[in-house]
């Protein structure tokens, strides 16, 4: 008996283990929980310059805005929000058709302008568009951070509900 209930023990140690584990990256995102309108408010990364991929050009940008959604501070030109609409479930992929349109800040006219709109798939924690793949590495009601890796480089883009 003194056996079951030490294995038992162990059993529920190493669970209690795996579920405090310091990776909070969503293994499942819910598509209700990403559609809206997501404001960009930080993108960081590396991409490679010229074809030779000998030299790295690192890039950290942060973008504000006000309650209203409207860009504030120095880099309000290249300010950028995004609208996610979750569509319908396709069984035969496994996923979420997910519409995603772009725009972006016209600081001539202070308004939100169409930038352009494309179809990708949520599978999992994963935006797919043919073989690129964009991981959701963090998500809460307010903020989604995503990663994106490829040959070119990579780019961590973090979003904001306002």
């Amino acid at each position: 008996m003194k056996k079951i209930t030490d294995y038992l023990l162990v059993v529920v140690m190493l669970f209690a283990l795996q579920a405090c584990s310091d990776d909070d990256e969503p293994k499942h995102v819910d598509p209700a929980r990403i559609s809206g309108n997501w404001y960009i408010t930080n993108i960081r990364g590396w991409e490679y310059v010229g074809d030779a991929q000998d030299e790295k050009y690192e890039f950290d940008e942060t973008f504000n805005f006000n309650g209203q959604g409207i860009p504030v501070g120095d880099n309000i030109i290249d300010a950028q929000k995004v609208d996610i609409e979750v569509g319908s479930f396709d069984s035969g992929t496994e996923s979420y058709n997910i519409e995603i349109i772009s725009y972006y800040w016209s600081a001539s006219s202070r308004e939100w302008k169409f930038n352009q709109s494309g179809e990708v798939r949520l599978k999992g924690n994963q935006f797919i568009d043919g073989t690129m793949k964009a991981t959701i590495k963090k998500l809460t009601d307010t903020n989604m951070t995503t990663y994106q890796k490829d040959q070119d480089g990579e780019t961590y883009i973090t979003y904001t509900k306002l």
